[in-house]
């Protein structure tokens, strides 16, 4: 495949492929960190609830009531894990040339002179700094917008600078691959403890010269929705080579949110820190459940692309075996798998071939042992060989040198030959590239099976799948599709920018942009992860980031191959890093993990298995480059409460989702299939999750509400979950709007309405379905997102009327549909404004008649001179009319003109009956004409047909008995008459059957004149018909551009009589009040019994309450002023100087200016 290098003025860096493929020369930026821009958000997006902070942390390390450590489920208050951090550390030649170590933090260090932060902190232009948000997918008003010149690291776009009013996603502009997603940056440079400086074009930068892109990542999915990925982004943005780094992950667990029995424990075969409570019992807020278990996964590490090893097993692997194929040398000698001898100690002799490293570019040289010995360098460091041979071993401990000048940098025995394999739980030996197969003389570029520093970078040269990077602009797994990813530099198709569409994949390595799908930073197998190297569990206490020496935390936490894990019960924090490996200027690695938490099983085990499964199902989204079945698109939520009801209405937005990964994989993208609604009176909507697995595990909610597509997928989706399947539906037909009467007055519900799809049985995917997003915090305020409403039904304020539809007027036309008009939103009703709707028609044939048919209608706001509704074309009856200005048109239409046999009628019951149909005559087909008739008998002479021919019979004028009157248009009807009974100019029928016929002659819409219509007798009756008898001839009509209506709205108000009525309704509920009621909300403290509720009801709009004991004391005033439809007022039961009331007997008094008074008593028995 060819490799593409991008040189553009949008480039920040510069990919030289001539040295190693990757981003050496490196141009700083001006990303620094702020502590001005600190900003925290709680991750809600499925089950998990917790606080993360932009400078690279999660949990509460401070114990603050507002910050939500790990909670599982999510408003809950359940406790798990308290804290999550990451720690970068390297190995460095100081200012005073000096070797150091440089550890950074993200959150506990300050200097102790100035106070000021040593820790990393946010970069400007990665938020709206008017808002108190991190920047996240599902809001945003979290974006940086235009006056901050939109995403600081997105400006250089020449199409779109700064990506203003777009997500700046994972994969690319506006691309939501998550269901809810966080982004921002970090910046280290304001550590200045050690005296280092890695940036020489800014002398004043402290730190590593680290930058940090974090994101956090969760899908609502079924598989997955009890989990949350961290991805940690690092790039070397000084101009320094850091060659022997690493990275730490800490956890301080809390599990059950109570005593020290906590006992964490690290699964090293499945890079896996299992958090669990050793007796199960939990804080108060556990109540009689069980404490569940939670983990950490170690999905992404850093990759080391220079060692000559294949870190992470993969060159093996079924999925890159076409990459193995294609190399031309024999894999077993020059890229074996190791064999126990090869860590033994290796005797080289003078003549003897020796590999030598070259520092910055990491090519082998492929020298001889010098007769009689000498000095050679390899990777800057001297080795002194003596004149009679020697042998030589690889360190023990990882050094980042070649020891025994064979080319590989700290092979390991426990890492390389006992590799564990974690989808089979098999150990396997890797491979290496044997530097000792080539020629002396030979100059073997990084990562080459072919010799020479001019090789290209191709599929025989390139080693499969060892020493692959994210920098290289190589396609390493040749899994890039020019079919799927050929979207550019911005990674979205159809922007036209750099890359898109050219055939080749445009990498964004050394750039600030992601660059295309499936080659280097969004693919996560372009990494020979190194995975962990070591693990400790440390007591609590023990160590302070703040004052442990840099020095002390690399000796302890960060060299690899130490393992330390206790395994015992009690407080300890979890360590767990991954290295060495170099980074260099302008290079990247990534930490990222998957926490997931589990319970609700009989067992601590089952609890274990549970959490296990649920990672399983995070490393395939991991494995698919952070890409999982995604919901549809939330819709938006309005509820209106009303008196024993609430009524929910929302969008169609989520009708129109497109599942990109899902079409990546061979399903089908437009997946969305219908709509739950859930009702629940807690925020974690816990009485709506009853349906259990096999394992009587809670696993789905059940609604009270379902809608879904009339598309034949209906009932059980196939695939199911422990055994638990997902309902479909049964084909209803999408509804936007349910009115939920199984409400109580005064009790407070949350509703959800979450969009669902069919999912992809045959990627064994069963459907997703939209998250439910609410956030409590410990002092009650609570937070949701745009697909969840909370909503109390009450009473109306006393004296209340109503919104209504003050006039409808068919003004113009006479179509027989009817027009209905539902108040749904009574807020949104523009009094005294009157709407005018008008159709559009079209006239097409059928079996060679002119049909009528409804094309669209428009509604205009007259008052406000505004088009509400333009050329919609839900015309039919039965099709849901969107909602405008608080109601809702309901169009009752017919689909075409026919008799309306139910109105149309003689007079009388003596004559004979007649036959109205389009009129037919030979090859003539009539026009329809829309319109109602009379024939009105009188006299011989009260009209005159007309005179004419059809296809050479005559039909002369002649004096009749009738007339024929248009009464849709007030106008007689010009006619024809055929006379065959009789010749009296009477219209009869004989007692043969033969009978007269009259022909209508009517303008067409062009004003054409055409026949149209045909009456006749038949026998079905007594006599012919005479003066005084009038036929009225009814058509069913649709809607038509002759149509208008007007309708004229009123707005809610208040009958002052009718208000003084009601003030013998006002009531105290419930009375006697009893130490609760099931209308107060959860208790969100530690401790203490939660807010009371008392209301008050059937109030007046505007009033004063007062409140008094029996002795007459004043207790507590309340000043009411609700909306009309809200006669309610709830009182937290605290007197005016917010101390809890006695027991006892209380009198209350209500004054409504203008409307009355009224007093009574309510008891109050705790």
């Amino acid at each position: 495949m060819k490799l593409k290098i991008l040189l553009t003025s949008i480039l920040l860096f510069i990919i030289i492929i001539p040295v190693k493929g990757q981003v050496i020369s490196h141009t700083p930026s001006d990303f620094r960190g702020d502590v001005n821009y600190r900003r925290n958000s709680n991750t809600d997006g499925n089950n998990i609830r917790t606080t993360i902070f932009n400078s690279g942390y999660s949990g509460d390390p401070s114990n603050r009531p507002d910050y939500i450590e790990w909670e599982w489920p999510k408003n809950t208050n359940r406790i798990y894990i308290a804290l999550i951090d990451i720690l970068m550390g390297a190995e460095v030649i100081d200012n005073n040339r000096q070797t150091n170590y440089v550890v950074e933090v993200p959150q506990g260090r300050t200097d102790p002179t100035t106070g000021n932060s040593w820790n990393m902190e946010p970069v400007p232009g990665f938020i709206d700094p008017q808002q108190k948000e991190i920047a996240r997918s599902d809001d945003s008003l979290s974006w940086p917008t235009a006056v901050q010149k939109g995403w600081r690291d997105k400006r250089t776009d020449p199409i779109d600078p700064g990506w203003v009013g777009s997500w700046n996603g994972f994969f690319g502009k506006d691309i939501f691959n998550a269901d809810q997603e966080f982004y921002y940056v970090t910046s280290d440079d304001l550590y200045k403890r050690i005296p280092y400086t890695p940036d020489t074009t800014d002398l004043s930068r402290g730190g590593l010269g680290l930058i940090m892109d974090v994101r956090t990542l969760a899908w609502s999915h079924i598989l997955i929705n009890d989990v949350v990925f961290s991805i940690h982004d690092i790039k070397n943005d000084g101009t320094k080579s850091l060659d022997k780094t690493s990275f730490v992950m800490f956890v301080a667990d809390w599990v059950g949110g109570d005593d020290p029995d906590d006992y964490p424990y690290v699964d090293l075969q499945t890079a896996t820190t299992f958090l669990t409570d050793a007796n199960r019992i939990g804080a108060e807020a556990f109540g009689t459940s069980p404490v569940g278990v939670a983990s950490l996964k170690y999905l992404e590490t850093p990759g080391n692309q220079v060692n000559g090893i294949d870190d992470d097993g993969d060159a093996d692997s079924d999925e890159n075996s076409s990459v193995l194929g294609m190399i031309t040398v024999n894999p077993d000698t020059v890229i074996p798998h190791f064999v126990q001898n090869d860590f033994s100690a290796r005797t080289i002799l003078p003549g003897d071939k020796i590999v030598l490293i070259e520092p910055q570019t990491y090519n082998r040289v492929i020298a001889a042992y010098p007769v009689g010995g000498g000095i050679v360098k390899s990777l800057g460091k001297e080795y002194l060989l003596p004149t009679n041979g020697v042998s030589l071993k690889e360190d023990t401990l990882a050094n980042g040198f070649d020891e025994d000048l064979d080319g590989l940098i700290d092979e390991k025995e426990s890492l390389h030959l006992y590799h564990i394999n974690e989808i089979t739980q098999t150990t396997n030996p890797v491979r290496y590239i044997n530097y000792l197969s080539f020629a002396a003389g030979d100059t073997i570029k990084r990562g080459f099976l072919t010799a020479g520093s001019d090789a290209d970078w191709n599929y025989q040269n390139v080693a499969p799948m060892i020493d692959e990077s994210r920098d290289d602009g190589f396609d390493n797994d040749n899994d890039w599709d020019s079919f799927l990813d050929d979207n550019g530099l911005d990674g979205v198709r159809g922007t036209g920018d750099e890359g898109e569409s050219d055939g080749v994949p445009s990498s964004g390595a050394g750039t600030e942009f992601p660059g295309e799908p499936s080659i280097d930073k969004t693919d996560v197998g372009e990494t020979d992860a190194i995975g962990i190297t070591s693990a400790f569990q440390i007591q609590d206490g023990i160590i302070s980031f703040n004052t442990t020496p840099d020095k002390g935390l690399w000796d302890l936490l960060m060299i690899p191959g130490k393992i330390n894990l206790v395994r015992k019960v009690g407080e300890y924090q979890t360590y767990v890093s991954s290295g060495y490996f170099p980074l260099l200027p302008g290079q990247r690695q990534r930490m990222a993990i998957s926490v997931a938490i589990g319970g609700g099983n009989t067992t601590k085990d089952a609890d274990i298995t549970s959490v296990i499964d649920k990672q399983s199902e995070a490393a395939k989204a991991y494995n698919a480059d952070y890409q999982f079945a995604q919901a549809p698109l939330q819709v938006t939520l309005k509820a209106v409460p009303g008196d024993g009801k609430v009524t929910l209405y929302w969008d169609d937005v989520a009708e129109g989702s497109f599942d990109r990964y899902i079409n990546k994989i061979g399903g089908e993208g437009k997946d969305f299939e219908g709509y739950r609604i859930y009702r629940s009176t807690d925020a974690a909507f816990l009485d709506s999750k009853t349906i259990t697995d096999a394992y009587g595990v809670t696993t789905l909610m059940l609604p009270v509400a379902q809608f879904d597509l009339n598309d034949g997928i209906m009932a059980l989706h196939p695939i199911d979950i422990k055994g638990v399947k997902f309902d479909l539906g049964n084909d209803t037909g999408l509804k936007h709007e349910y009115v939920d009467t199984d409400v109580i007055n005064g009790q407070r519900y949350f509703y959800a309405v979450t969009a669902y799809d069919f999912g992809y049985e045959a990627a064994k995917f069963a459907p997703s379905e939209t998250p439910i997003r609410v956030s409590v915090s410990t002092d009650g305020t609570i937070s949701y997102g745009k697909n969840v409403a909370l909503v109390r039904p009450s009473e109306s304020a006393a004296g209340y009327l109503p919104a209504e539809v003050e006039s409808l007027e068919h003004s113009t036309g006479g179509a027989s549909g009817s027009i209905g008009i539902s108040v749904i939103d009574p807020d949104y009703i523009k009094n005294g404004h009157v709407y005018k709707i008008s159709f559009k028609d079209t006239v097409y044939k059928s079996e060679g008649k002119d049909v009528f048919k409804t094309v669209s209608f428009t509604m205009k706001d007259t008052t406000a001179d505004k088009i509400i509704l333009e050329d919609d074309t839900r015309v039919l009856a039965g099709d849901e009319i969107s909602l405008t200005d608080g109601f809702r048109l309901n169009l009752e239409n017919v689909e075409s003109i026919s008799i309306n046999n139910a109105r149309t009628r003689w007079n009388n019951n003596t004559t004979y009956g007649f036959n109205f149909d389009v009129f037919t005559y030979l090859t003539i087909k009539g026009y329809q004409n829309p319109s109602d008739y009379k024939i009105i008998f009188g006299d011989v002479g009260i009209a005159t047909s007309k005179d004419t021919s059809l296809f050479g019979k005559k039909f002369p004028a002649t004096s009749v008995n009738f007339k024929v009157v248009n009464t849709t248009q007030n106008k007689d009807v010009q006619f024809v008459f055929s006379e065959t009974s009789g010749s009296d100019g009477k219209l009869s029928i004989d007692s043969t059957g033969k009978t007269d016929a009259i022909y209508f002659i009517e303008n067409d819409q062009t004003g054409k004149k055409k026949f149209t219509w045909q009456f006749n007798l038949n026998l079905k009756g007594k006599r012919n018909p005479a003066l005084g008898d009038t036929a009225t001839i009814y058509l069913n009509k649709p809607f038509l551009s002759y149509d208008t209506y007007h309708i004229k709205m009123k707005k809610a108000s208040i009958s002052e009589s009718k208000a003084k009525d009601d003030l013998s309704k006002i009531r105290v509920v419930p009375n006697p009040y009893i130490a609760a009621e099931t209308w107060e909300p959860r208790n969100t403290y530690t401790s203490g019994r939660g807010p009371r509720e008392i209301h008050f009801i059937n109030l007046p709009a505007k009033c004063t309450i007062r409140i008094f004991n029996v002795s007459g004391a004043l207790v507590k005033k309340i000043e009411h002023d609700n909306p009309l439809e809200n006669g309610t007022e709830i009182w937290d039961v605290l007197s005016d100087e917010k101390f809890e009331i006695a027991y006892g007997i209380y009198v209350y008094h209500v004054d409504a200016p203008g409307v009355g008074e009224k007093s009574g008593t309510f008891a109050i028995i705790k």
